[in-house]
Parts: structure tokens; C-alpha cells; sequence
């Protein structure tokens, strides 16, 4: 009997199963190599996707606790026992109560819950007679308001109606159906003059500002001797006293040596029993005095 002999170019017999073997074997062996990287990505979008979900949740919980706060809050503001019984007033000497009340916007129907505190205050402010303003909240329905109220120099005469001045001789509120305060009275000004002063006349104001600081306290408080305060802008700065029917005219300058010389002046008026007929002294020269008596001539 013949025997084949096998050659190296003849694949032997099951060599076909054999690959289709070590090819299984090789495949399983990648896709296992393959797993691990598909396990790292994996965890991380479930873990984002949970943390979103999370996220969600929370802002939708968020949210209707603060649509239940809402609720509630509106419904406490809305309860009679808040609304404002009493309001409190002090340091109120020019305004009434009810000028504050109304300037402040608080009445019985007011919520004190409701009730902002800070813009009642910059509603008080807004009026031209209050300088400072704090207010206070008492549950369940109580308000105090306590205000400092501007204090005004002397009044101004412009144009047939009275205005108040504050300390920088600054216009704030108008004199209403009130009777003019006893107090010296600023003349000579135009309404443009004082809305809108132009070099000239903010020159003479600050000129009457330095005049007003060398005048006594007595004679230019409320009752006191001083009338008038006149502002020129051809003649300077005059003034007049009720205890003296002569205008005296400073001019614009060195105002507490003349202010000196006119105790003189009046004195010397007086011994002579002229004082009374004085309707002019005029200080305005350095080197003399120019008095004008009723009837007569300077």
C-alpha cells in the first residue's frame, strides 16, 4: 500500500477548524482588552446624569417653597390686625402731624409688614422742610416717625412774596398762609436772582453771608433789633434796624470796622437829639460819614 508524504506547501488535514479556532480565541481576547475604557466612560454620564437629576429636583423644591413663602406673605399683609392703628410723630414744630403722616405716605390703611421703612424715610426728605428722618416699625401695628425740621435764617422778599432762607441763604420752601415769622427780611433779589444767581449776585450773597456772621445774635434772632437786610448791585450791602429809621449802606467791604463806627455815629446822633431824623447813614467811605436827616440835605 502507498503512503502520501506531506510537503510543506499542503495545509494538513482540521487545519481550517484550527484558524477558525484561534481567530475566536484572538476576537474574545481584543473585546476583553476593550472593556475596561467602555467601564471608565460609562460611571462618568451616569453620575453627571444623576447630579443633573439631583439639580432638578432641588430647583423644583426651591421653587415651591417660594411660591408657598409667596402665598403666606401675601396673605399676612392682608390681615387687619398689621394694619397701622397708631402713628407717632415728634420733632414736628413748623409741619403738622398730618403734613409728616401725608409726606410719608402712612395712614390706617397702611400694613405695617408692607410698610418699607427706608422709603419713608426718602419720601420725608423729599419734603422741603424735613432734614433728617428716621422711622419705626412696633408690631403688630404701631409706627413712629421722628424728624428734624429745617431751621430758617431769615426770609427772603422777592417779587411781593416771602420765601425762607436756610444758613447759606438758600431758598427752601415758600412762606404759605402762615404770618411772616419776626425775623429780619432779605431784599433786593429778583426770582431769576434767586433760582438761578449769576456771578454777580452769588458775589453779593456771599458777601451778606460774611456780613450776617459779624452781626450780634441778638439783633438778627427772631425778635431782634435788625429789619432789613438790603443787597444792591450798584450801592453793596444796607441794613436796617427797628429801633433806628435810618438805612445804613456798608457798601462792600470791611463791614465790622463800619459796623464799629456806626455805635459811634449813633451815639454822637443821639446826644444831639437827631437820632430820630437820621434817614440815611452811609458808611461806605473810610475817611468820613455821610448822615442825611429828614428834610435837610447829606
Amino acid at each position: 500500500m502507498l503512503r502520501l508524504k506531506s510537503s510543506k506547501g499542503v495545509t494538513p488535514a482540521g487545519a481550517p477548524e484550527k484558524g477558525r479556532a484561534l481567530g475566536r480565541r484572538l476576537k474574545s481576547q481584543h473585546v476583553r482588552k476593550r472593556r475596561p475604557a467602555e467601564k471608565v466612560i460609562r460611571p462618568e454620564k451616569s453620575l453627571a446624569l444623576a447630579l443633573a437629576r439631583r439639580l432638578a429636583g432641588v430647583l423644583a423644591l426651591f421653587a415651591l417653597l417660594s411660591l408657598g413663602l409667596l402665598a403666606a406673605w401675601t396673605a399676612m399683609i392682608s390681615l387687619p390686625a398689621f394694619e397701622v392703628a397708631e402713628a407717632r410723630v415728634a420733632g414736628a414744630e413748623h409741619l403738622s402731624r398730618f403734613d409728616v403722616l401725608r409726606a410719608a405716605g402712612v395712614g390706617s390703611h397702611s400694613n405695617l409688614l408692607a410698610l418699607n421703612v427706608g422709603t419713608v424715610e426718602q419720601r420725608l426728605l423729599l419734603h422741603p422742610w424735613v432734614m433728617q428722618a428716621r422711622v419705626e416699625r412696633t408690631l403688630p401695628n404701631k409706627v413712629h416717625i421722628r424728624i428734624v425740621e429745617r431751621q430758617p435764617e431769615l426770609v427772603a422778599l422777592v417779587e411781593g412774596r416771602f420765601y425762607y432762607l436756610d444758613q447759606g441763604f438758600r431758598s427752601f420752601a415758600p412762606l404759605g398762609s402762615e404770618t411772616a415769622p419776626d425775623m429780619p427780611v432779605l431784599t433786593g433779589l429778583s426770582l431769576a436772582d434767586m433760582l438761578r444767581p449769576d456771578d454777580e449776585t452769588m458775589e453779593l450773597l456771599t458777601l451778606a453771608k460774611a456780613l450776617w456772621r459779624d452781626l450780634p445774635e441778638a439783633d438778627k434772632g427772631p425778635g431782634g433789633r435788625l429789619s432789613e437786610l438790603h443787597l444792591d448791585r450798584v450801592e453793596g450791602l444796607s441794613l436796617v434796624w427797628n429801633d433806628l429809621g435810618a438805612t445804613v449802606r456798608l457798601g462792600f467791604e470791611d463791614f465790622k470796622e463800619r459796623l464799629a463806627r456806626l455805635d459811634r455815629v449813633r451815639a454822637d446822633l443821639k446826644e444831639r437829639g437827631e437820632l430820630g431824623r437820621a434817614v440815611l447813614i452811609d458808611l461806605d467811605s473810610e475817611r468820613r460819614v455821610v448822615v442825611r436827616l429828614a428834610g435837610e440835605a447829606a
